[in-house]
């Protein structure tokens, strides 16, 4: 019996000829598509993939007393991992890929994660230019805000300048005007945290889920971040006194286009 034609590339462009610009069938298809580079993991194994005299897939730092670099929580059902700030006031974990992505590739980042106590603590999710080791963290004073990075676009809670979650970006050392979400966080509770990036004016887009992915906030920023520099998705999580603080993933997800042609 002859083999049938392999007919069934799967890029945008044969997605949008067959289903048109806007359908639903092509916004679903098109997570799938070729075009897409993806990054995705539930955390599950015993190990996380770095090591520190071999080659792996994480970066991850840890400073402080008692702190650790992101690891598998074990029997965790779906898969999780930990980022351990330890107990020293300060004492910080963080988690980075490489610098892979980009604003005008319509980079995505979303993690999954809880925070046992939101009580003297700092977190943030989204993009940054360095990878884990170099900053600690990419933004510097929130309530300002001023930064450790020089382009970043991130979701930030700090209880040094209060309990709020802020979309921040900093665009080549100049700051964005931020963004504060009217959305309050329940601490040992699991919320999707994201930020998506746009070309056009250099837009950055920041959107809380619940554990069930029902949207609950979105906010956007402009002029947030330059949409040629590379980033690398960015999980970290600090200690604002000398208490345990930790943050616990079980899943994330980064993806982008793989041109700028895509689409057009």
């Amino acid at each position: 019996m002859p083999l049938p034609r392999l007919e069934t590339y799967n890029t945008y462009e044969r997605l949008a000829r067959r289903f048109g610009g806007r359908s639903k069938e092509l916004e679903f298809l098109a997570l799938r598509s070729w075009n897409l580079a993806v990054w995705e993991d539930d955390f599950m194994g015993d190990q996380m993939k770095y090591d520190a005299t071999a080659p792996g897939t994480y970066q991850s730092t840890a400073s402080g007393a008692a702190s650790a670099v992101a690891a598998i929580s074990t029997g965790v059902v779906n898969g999780a991992i930990i980022l351990d700030a330890g107990t020293a006031d300060d004492g910080r974990s963080d988690l980075s890929l490489g610098l892979h992505f980009r604003g005008d590739l319509g980079a995505l980042y979303v993690a999954r994660f809880s925070i046992p106590t939101l009580t003297t603590r700092k977190f943030e999710v989204g993009f940054t230019d360095v990878v884990s080791g170099t900053d600690a963290g990419a933004v510097n004073v929130k309530a300002t805000p001023s930064f450790t990075a020089t382009d970043c676009a991130v979701l930030v809670y700090d209880t040094d300048d209060d309990a709020v979650l802020t979309l921040v970006g900093n665009r080549s050392g100049t700051a964005a005007t931020a963004v504060d979400f009217t959305t309050v966080l329940a601490a040992a509770t699991y919320y999707y945290l994201g930020v998506q990036l746009l070309d056009e004016d250099d837009v950055a887009i920041g959107f809380i889920l619940d554990a069930n992915g029902r949207l609950l906030e979105r906010q956007i920023i402009r002029q947030a971040i330059t949409s040629t520099v590379l980033l690398t998705p960015w999980l970290f999580v600090q200690n604002r006194a000398a208490n345990a603080g930790s943050m616990t993933a079980d899943w994330h997800l980064a993806r982008q286009f793989r041109t700028t042609s895509v689409g057009t």
